[in-house]
């Protein structure tokens, strides 16, 4: 029960972020507006980025995505550091939908799995693979978040 209810959750968050995502115009992803720390893009790369560390790496110890992609998007980072070319909103899309994917065939039956190593995020403690997945779906609902919002401060400065 509480497998199926954790990856219904993740399909429909993950479903809003791409919808969202889909629907911005690539010639706004790289606006970097002085009230926000980061740009569209580097929001959706983090979004990507930090699932794979959270649930890939932690849990499995592997990771699914490149090192140079992490680099780019991991807590800390922004475009304005950045020296190399961002992935294109076409190869972040298909990086969201394949990540869906990854997580639903490879923790499917997992969810109620107890930790190796519990860890601690914040005021936090995750110890199962559940856990780990439903921080990872408040995270991803927090930059979706951030993205609405720029979004909506960028049309409203193209008025």
């Amino acid at each position: 029960m509480a497998s199926h209810a954790i990856l219904n959750t993740i399909n429909v968050v993950r479903q809003m972020t791409l919808g969202k995502v889909e629907s911005i115009n690539e010639d706004l992803f790289d606006v970097q507006l002085p009230q926000f720390n980061n740009t569209i893009r580097w929001n959706v790369g983090h979004i990507i980025s930090t699932l794979n560390s959270l649930v890939f790496t932690r849990i499995d110890q592997k990771s699914l995505i490149k090192q140079e992609f992490t680099d780019l998007f991991k807590g800390g980072t922004r475009p304005s550091d950045w020296s190399t070319i961002p992935p294109s909103k076409a190869e972040l899309v298909d990086l969201l939908k394949k990540q869906l994917n990854d997580l639903t065939e490879t923790f499917a039956n997992r969810i109620n799995e107890q930790l190796a190593s519990p860890f601690q995020i914040r005021d936090f403690k995750l110890e199962s693979v559940g856990d780990v997945v439903g921080f990872a779906i408040i995270h991803e609902g927090l930059h979706l978040s951030t993205i609405n919002d720029l979004l909506k401060v960028i049309n409203h400065q193209n008025k």
